[in-house]
């Protein structure tokens, strides 16, 4: 009987630490990030996530240089990925870039039939499931990120495959103009030396809140030139626009 018991208690804690992820991505989430490029206040973003046609998700990330840092290099990057509700696969990608008045529209498909994604008009072989460097992030919320344990996926940027590895490396306390939050620290990281995580001088880390909603909190990105930070200002319930709000100052 204890034993009956203590099973059942785990498959109960369980399901509550996934539930509280699906419950937050059921209602629309809106998550507001100041962003740094090398200390240098510069910018804001905004993710979110919302239920579209009953199966799926919308989520999307939007980046902007403030007022101040456009003199010297005016950024808007939007990106837009729509997966499946049960496991996060990748149906569309859809990246738009304008960096410094250089402009990238690119949008990639995928026949879930077919196991085929079609990229400005070249055909992907893809396996069942495959992520993209922004559903990945979310799909990561709703594993098990307790320190030491690794995830393996399949991702496509870029009209490439590519195998990425997701590490728990540890724990951390950090503060942030929305909060002090325990974290866990996961970092994806390729198999292979290229892609969008790419080698030691090419970094991705991501600091979860280490609860049952495992919230992006900080996002940062180091690359040769420097680094780039994304901070949680703000959460939000539920979806009413993509657009991130410039803070004064920026």
């Amino acid at each position: 009987m204890r034993g009956t018991f203590a099973a059942m208690l785990v498959v109960l804690i369980a399901t509550a630490a996934t539930a509280g992820v699906d419950d937050i991505f059921r209602e629309g989430e809106t998550l507001d990030y100041t962003l740094q490029w090398t200390r240098i206040s510069g910018g804001s973003a905004r993710m979110t996530i919302s239920p579209l046609n009953g199966d799926r998700y919308r989520i999307t990330s939007v980046g902007k240089s403030g007022a101040f840092f456009s003199r010297f290099f005016k950024v808007r990057d939007e990106i837009e990925a729509i997966v499946t509700r049960d496991t996060f696969s990748t149906l569309q990608y859809h990246k738009v870039l304008d960096e410094r008045g250089r402009k990238k529209d690119e949008l990639t498909v995928i026949d879930r039939q077919k196991n085929a994604a079609t990229r400005q008009g070249k055909i992907i072989e893809v396996p069942e499931r495959v992520y993209d460097p922004l559903s990945l992030i979310y799909h990561l919320r709703t594993l098990d990120l307790k320190p030491g344990t690794s995830h393996e996926f399949t991702i496509i940027a870029d009209g490439k495959i590519y195998v990425v590895h997701a590490n728990v490396t540890g724990r951390e306390t950090i503060t942030t103009p929305a909060g002090k939050y325990d974290c866990v620290i996961v970092e994806p990281k390729m198999a292979s030396t290229a892609g969008v995580f790419r080698d030691d001088q090419n970094r991705m880390l991501i600091w979860y809140t280490n609860d049952d909603r495992r919230i992006p909190v900080r996002i940062r990105s180091d690359v040769n030139i420097g680094s780039i930070t994304a901070t949680l200002r703000a959460i939000t319930p539920g979806v009413t626009s993509t657009e991130p709000v410039t803070q004064r100052g920026q």
